[in-house]
């Protein structure tokens, strides 16, 4: 049972990765909870629809969304955490932000057996010079 929640969880994040390099809205408004959250790198947070106008106004805008490797689960009763590096290439007003990776925690919530999305958190990664020897 927790590995089939599991697996349907993880296809809504890929179909919701997908909806957010296509900008579709039917698929937006399906997978993402009334009360969500994203807290983007910079550490901004933009609700559902903050970042619904940012995306189909072309605000930010991804050229490249894509998960690299396995996804980590933890499952619970109604609540379904997932973990993961994503690749990333975007423009935001204008600036663009190039290919880089960040990883990914996003909070699923059962919405009477539909998983929606209810917090992301993106967590940019940087490579940092080697201390002196």
């Amino acid at each position: 049972m927790t590995d089939d929640v599991a697996s349907q969880v993880i296809k809504a994040e890929q179909e919701r990765i997908h909806c957010l390099l296509e900008v579709d809205r039917d698929t937006y408004d399906r997978l993402h909870a009334a009360e969500y959250r994203l807290c983007n790198p910079t550490g901004t947070v933009w609700t559902k629809a903050e970042y619904l106008d940012l995306l189909t106004t072309g605000r930010v805008a991804y050229r490249e969304l894509e998960l690299i490797g396995d996804v980590d689960a933890i499952v619970g009763t109604d609540v379904v955490v997932l973990r993961y590096r994503c690749a990333i290439e975007l423009t935001v007003d204008g600036a663009d932000i190039p290919r880089h990776e960040a990883w990914h925690t996003d909070v699923y919530t059962d919405a009477g057996g539909t998983w929606r999305c209810a917090w992301s958190q993106a967590t940019g990664m940087m490579d940092l010079p080697s201390a002196a020897p």
